[in-house]
């Protein structure tokens, strides 16, 4: 049961990673997902993860490669087999 809920949820991460992808550069979810912070700092210890590091250690488990997801992403029914 655990395994196939965890399934569930990296697919519609996947799925939602790339329909982010698909969105023109001036919508604000690709924004952000680009964006950096120019000022802060962070606290000891381990680091929080982010988006970008979820989506990376997803689309190790799917076996997808990390430096050509975002072209593959590009073509919608492709993406879509791929994420299932």
């Amino acid at each position: 049961m655990a395994k196939a809920m965890e399934d569930l949820l990296i697919r519609k991460n996947l799925r939602w990673t790339g329909h982010l992808m698909r969105m023109s550069p001036d919508r604000l979810p690709k924004q952000v997902l680009y964006s950096q912070l120019s000022s802060g700092h962070r606290k000891r210890g381990r680091p929080r993860l982010r988006f970008k590091d979820t989506i990376k250690r997803n689309l190790k488990l799917r076996d997808i490669k990390t430096d050509s997801w975002t072209s593959l992403s590009q073509q919608r029914d492709k993406w879509r087999a791929l994420v299932k």
